[in-house]
């Protein structure tokens, strides 16, 4: 089992390399080659990294929202 479980966990290591290798030359080329966006916001350095995040931080918080809006109680069926 200690075999699976160090296996695993380098097999997590390198994965894990592997994408902040992978996240380092995206953003090197960001600074290098030009992109044409639509409008002049998506002009700006990094601009599909900030946008995604803000998407996902919106989208996380209106799961919140969601959650205590339709949240029922456990033995709300029992009634």
């Amino acid at each position: 089992m200690d075999e699976q479980k160090t296996a695993l966990q380098r097999l997590g290591s390198r994965f894990t390399a592997i994408l902040l290798a992978i996240a380092a030359v995206l953003v090197v080329l960001e600074f290098i080659f030009h992109r044409h966006g639509e409008v002049a916001a998506e002009d700006f350095p990094l601009f599909p990294a900030l946008f995604g995040f803000l998407a996902f931080l919106f989208i996380v918080q209106v799961g919140k929202w969601l959650r205590v809006m339709i949240m029922r109680d456990e033995d709300y069926y029992d009634d």
